[in-house]
């Protein structure tokens, strides 16, 4: 352990710092000090190194000057690094802009409350960024951003168009076509959807009111426009059923006007397609439940059975018949008809009023101006000629119209039906039948159409062909091959029937039909096998047919001479037809 210093030893140590302190004091004061010049530095350990006691401190360019080259090289180096590895990349600033949003965007999100009745928050139209979102979700949002500009422009011009009254029109500028482009870029947007549908409202109204005061052409002109808006819209549907409901009931007021006409005039069921009948019956078409067509029908039945009570009452039963017939054709239902059969059950038998029928009572004839033929030798030439398409055979019964009627002494037990009402019935047909064939041959088709067109209905194949046959020419109705094929098919079955039991006028048209291919294959021999039946039995119109088989060599040889003879036997009997062929041959 050293030993304490003794007194004298501190006083001598301190005594020599007291000296040191005033050296240095008085040199500090000396004027020969250079304060400008860089001073020495103390190369001392410990103490303070910031230089002589009382000079400043050095600046930091002057520390910077004293470092030498290598160390400024090594800090460029440094710093290049450094710049390299932190200069920002493409879309780092777009991307913190980007974050920056969607930050924002979440917040927001996360303080708003869901509507009543919905799962999900109410958010802006804007899209919500995420912290995954690159430069393309920005560029996308950019784009919605173009799309609204458009958006928002094109509604102003539709706006504009709207104020200048240009809904639809011209096309190349209106406000339809403004909304259209602008759904065209966001189906979605309400605000077109809302302009169309105003201007659609709009021209519904226009279109109903034009309805209300009779002006069908602006209540098209409005669904026109409607139609280019939009063709599928509910108010392009409601007005065109408006429209066509207003059409349908212009036309049932047309008809009823002129089926009331003609019934003030009693056309009740003649001329064809002029009476009250057909008018009433065309008014049911249009409108199945029209109350005032149903009425009128009814009131032309109703006529008829007072007509027939009356010529009971007046003994005229074969003409009661004739009227009970005719409402059993226009109401079959009607009440009074089983009161009317009761008086004819009770009345004066009426047979012998039946001429007799041993041959065909109604032959028809040739027909005047037939369809022509490419291969006729001579055109002027005609024969009686009908057409069809091939097609089945549905089983059709016929009613016998040419076979005379008995009618039993008393009426069986037990049968409902009268056989004297049955036989009365059956004369009225033939009467029709009759009218209806002579008013055909001399060019009547209305009339003809008027008479045979209840038989038809009723099944009976001769009136059904001879209506087929003016459906395909179009005399008495609009030429119609399909109608026509359909009554042809109809009354085949018992055609063929009535031609293997004998009937001339079946065996007569049966070889048209095989002449000229309708519903049958064409066969000229057999044409010429049912011809010559009909025609040796004196039917004039299978003569004049039977001839033209000649002058055309049709399943025979031609002979000049044995149509002329054909020819002659048909004008013997009246047949104009086989006349005028006659004419052509220069044959007197």
């Amino acid at each position: 352990m050293p030993s304490k210093p003794s007194r004298s030893e501190i006083e001598s140590a301190l005594s020599g710092q007291n000296e040191r302190r005033k050296r240095a004091t008085k040199k500090s004061a000396s004027p020969e000090l250079e304060l400008d010049s860089t001073p020495r530095r103390r190369q001392v350990i410990g103490g303070d190194l910031t230089g002589v006691a009382g000079r400043p401190k050095p600046s930091i360019l002057s520390r910077c000057a004293d470092l030498g080259l290598p160390y400024w090289i090594g800090v460029a180096l440094v710093a290049l690094i450094l710049l390299a590895f932190f200069w920002p990349k493409s879309g780092d600033s777009t991307r913190e802009v980007i974050q920056a949003q969607a930050l924002t965007q979440e917040a927001l999100i996360s303080n708003i409350e869901p509507i009543p009745g919905s799962e999900q928050p109410v958010v802006a139209e804007n899209p919500v960024f995420t912290r995954d979102s690159d430069a393309d979700r920005a560029e996308a949002f950019r784009e919605q951003e173009s799309e609204d500009r458009q958006i928002r422009s094109l509604i102003k011009k539709a706006e504009a168009h709207i104020a200048k009254g240009e809904y639809t029109e011209p096309k190349q500028g209106n406000a339809a076509q403004s909304y259209l482009a602008a759904l065209a870029i966001n189906p979605t947007n309400s605000e077109a959807k809302s302009g169309l549908n105003d201007l659609s409202d709009r021209f519904l109204t226009a279109g109903f009111g034009a309805l209300e005061n009779d002006n069908e052409a602006l209540a098209k002109a409005s669904l026109a426009r409607l139609k280019k808006i939009d063709g599928s819209s509910e108010q392009t549907s409601e007005l065109s059923d408006a429209i066509d409901g207003w059409q349908s009931q212009k036309k049932i007021e047309e008809l009823l006007s002129k089926a009331n006409t003609a019934f003030e005039a009693e056309a009740l069921i003649l001329p064809a397609r002029k009476n009250a009948l057909y008018y009433y019956r065309e008014a049911l078409a249009v409108d199945e439940s029209n109350q005032a067509a149903l009425a009128g029908i009814q009131d032309i039945a109703d006529l008829y059975i007072a007509r027939a009570n009356a010529a009971v009452v007046e003994g005229k039963y074969q003409a009661a018949a004739a009227h009970l017939a005719t409402v059993s054709v226009i109401d079959p239902n009607h009440a009074s008809i089983q009161l009317i059969e009761a008086m004819l059950e009770n009345a004066t038998p009426i047979a012998a009023q039946i001429p007799p029928d041993n041959t065909d009572p109604y032959p028809v004839k040739a027909d005047e101006t037939p369809a022509p033929s490419n291969e006729s030798t001579d055109s002027t030439i005609a024969s009686d000629t009908n057409t069809s398409t091939n097609a089945t055979e549905p089983p059709v019964q016929d009613i016998d119209i040419d076979t005379p009627l008995t009618i039993p002494a008393t009426q069986p037990s037990g049968e409902k039906t009268p056989p004297r009402l049955a036989s009365e019935q059956a004369d009225f047909d033939r009467q029709y039948l009759k009218q209806g064939l002579e008013a055909y041959y001399k060019g009547e088709y209305d009339t003809a159409a008027a008479l045979l067109q209840p038989l038809a209905d009723k099944g009976i194949a001769r009136a059904q062909f001879r209506l087929a046959y003016m459906h395909y020419l179009g005399r008495g109705f609009t030429a119609n091959r399909q109608e026509a094929d359909r009554m042809i098919r109809a009354a085949l079955p018992a055609i063929r029937k009535f031609a293997e039991e004998g009937r001339a006028w079946a065996q007569s048209d049966l070889g048209s039909l095989y002449e000229d291919g309708l519903v049958l294959a064409r066969d000229f021999a057999e044409a010429v096998y049912w011809y010559r039946s009909a025609a040796e039995q004196g039917y004039p119109g299978a003569q004049t047919n039977l001839g033209m088989m000649y002058v055309r060599g049709r399943g025979v040889t031609t002979s000049r001479r044995t149509a002329i003879e054909w020819f002659q036997r048909a004008a013997k009997q009246g047949d104009s037809v086989a006349k005028n062929n006659l004419e052509a041959l220069g044959v007197n």
